[in-house]
């Protein structure tokens, strides 16, 4: 488990923060105009904002990265040089979900306290890209799948249920999550987070 959070670690930092932040805001905003990379972006990247006189280096960092993303063909652009539209790709949707789905935790209590949390789904055909973004993001949380829609967590879950909930705009009629006292023969899935007997 430690080697999974280390690779999972190593594989967040390939992804510049000025990248994330533009493809969160794509994802938020649909596009992005980079007529002058002024007003509009400073706004949606506020964090990233500074004095005047550093304005001209946020500029370029935010017009390289734009580049680099479409060389790795996660965003496309259109128009002219100088006034540029910016849009993801779908390689690029499938990316931010799996930054997403990096970034969604479970808090690790001390002591486990013997109770399983079981999330079970029923996705419809037509939502299939929400079926496959949950189900990343239950293995980005390290939940272990007991079969293709029930997966189970030994640690209190509601905050990231929530999250999940909000960002995937699903309701419980398609998602259930409730706490079992015991799962009949867990002894792997007790190996598997490391957990002590809970008898």
């Amino acid at each position: 488990m430690k080697e999974r959070k280390k690779m999972r670690t190593e594989t967040r930092g390939k992804y510049l923060p000025m990248r994330n932040l533009i493809l969160r805001t794509l994802v938020l905003t649909g596009g992005l105009s980079v007529a002058l990379v002024a007003p509009q972006t400073l706004t949606l990247l506020k964090k990233l904002d500074r004095p005047a006189a550093n304005r001209a280096n946020l500029y370029r960092r935010i017009t390289k990265a734009i580049t680099d993303l479409e060389s790795a063909g996660l965003v496309k652009t259109s128009g002219e040089r100088g006034h540029r539209k910016v849009v993801l790709t779908e390689k690029g949707h499938r990316t931010i979900e799996t930054i997403y789905a990096s970034e969604y935790r479970i808090h690790e209590p001390a002591f486990w306290d013997g109770k399983w949390r079981v999330v079970m789904f029923d996705i419809r055909e037509k939502r299939r890209r929400v079926r496959a973004q949950l189900r990343s993001l239950l293995f980005g949380a390290e939940f272990v799948r007991l079969q293709d829609s029930v997966w189970v967590h030994p640690y209190p879950c509601d905050e990231f249920i929530g999250l999940v909930r909000a960002h995937l705009k699903s309701g419980t009629g398609e998602m259930l999550c409730f706490v079992a006292e015991a799962l009949e023969s867990d002894k792997k899935l007790r190996e598997h987070f490391h957990l002590a007997s809970s008898a």
